[in-house]
């Protein structure tokens, strides 16, 4: 419940924050995987580096038919401002890990 109080901030500081399904890390303050079914065809890893400048890497997928209208993760479904569908989940160290050495 705690990520749910952090994520509002962390969008005001992305300037698109429509997000489909995008996994956000930024050295163990944040680290989400985030679904929306808003129609947009993003699969991405957002990264956010300690100055909060935001790098956006594009993963396989992206741009196809599934990432239009994702699967909702059946807990933490929630209504975004815009009015779509979306969910969330906390990552595992693991993904996290793996996400974040994209970046390095």
């Amino acid at each position: 419940m705690k990520h749910l109080l952090i994520l509002p901030f962390l969008f005001g500081l992305i300037s698109t924050a429509n997000a489909r399904v995008v996994y956000i890390v930024n050295h163990g303050r944040i680290n989400i995987e985030e679904r929306c079914q808003d129609g947009k065809a993003l699969h991405q890893i957002w990264h956010m580096d300690v100055s909060g400048k935001v790098q956006e890497l594009n993963l396989k997928g992206h741009g196809n038919k599934y990432f239009k209208n994702p699967e909702l993760i059946p807990s933490d479904i929630y209504k975004s401002e815009k009015g779509y569908l979306c969910s969330q989940r906390q990552l595992t160290k693991k993904e996290r890990e793996a996400y974040d050495n994209k970046f390095q």
